[in-house]
């Protein structure tokens, strides 16, 4: 009975989260073009979601490429709302010792809840392309897929125009027969020769001889 009651409350949280962040999409598209917000009216229920999910995505890319960690801006913005909050003599919604929330999930996880990785029929939609298209990109080493209880997730940063997608193939094949999550981890995570910089930081600079580098020792590395 009462993991009944706690899932109904999850899902009555999950419910109040989704409400919460269309209506500030709402009013921020209206704020920023009122018009143009207006005509979104005169489209299909489902063309308006298309189009939502669509940017969602773009921004899911834009966020791993400039390397914004979104669970440590949401940590500090809780920790200020706190602070604000016992400042003016109010109660701190929550408790700070619970067990639920974003610092307690799986890392990996999480990725797929910040949208920095994305399934496979999203990913596929995002590309506009086939299953087959990516299946021989995959199969060629232009993009690979990491893996969540066996089942194949895509990184989003594939589908930024911030990068190339020749150049972001090239550094995929020099990082050889490392499994996904290494490949992950090199493109996400600061290096040492790259002056503490994530490869996708370089990429995005062009700097992709010295990211290429970088990729040949890490393979040798994880692969020795």
């Amino acid at each position: 009975m009462l993991r009944a009651a706690r899932h109904e409350n999850d899902a009555a949280l999950e419910r109040a989260r989704v409400h919460h962040a269309i209506r500030t999409a709402v009013v921020a598209a209206f704020l920023v073009d009122p018009e143009g917000a207006s005509q979104l009216l005169e489209l299909t229920d489902e063309e308006v979601g298309r189009r939502l999910k669509e940017r969602l995505w773009e921004i899911a890319a834009v966020v791993t490429v400039f390397g914004i960690h979104l669970p440590a801006m949401r940590a500090q913005e809780s920790e200020l709302r706190k602070r604000v909050e016992s400042h003016l003599g109010r109660r701190p919604i929550g408790k700070s010792g619970s067990t639920k929330g974003p610092a307690t999930r799986s890392a990996r996880y999480q990725l797929l809840s910040d949208g920095a990785i994305l399934r496979e029929e999203d990913f596929i939609r995002a590309s506009r392309i086939t299953k087959e298209v990516l299946d021989r990109d995959v199969a060629s080493g232009r993009v690979f897929q990491v893996k969540l209880r066996s089942r194949p997730y895509y990184p989003a940063f594939f589908l930024s125009n911030m990068l190339d997608r020749k150049v972001l193939a090239k550094v995929v094949r020099r990082l050889r027969d490392t499994d996904g999550w290494s490949k992950w981890d090199f493109f996400t995570t600061p290096v040492e020769s790259l002056g503490g910089s994530m490869p996708l930081e370089f990429l995005r600079a062009g700097e992709v001889n010295s990211v290429l580098k970088a990729a040949k020792f890490f393979a040798k590395k994880k692969l020795a």
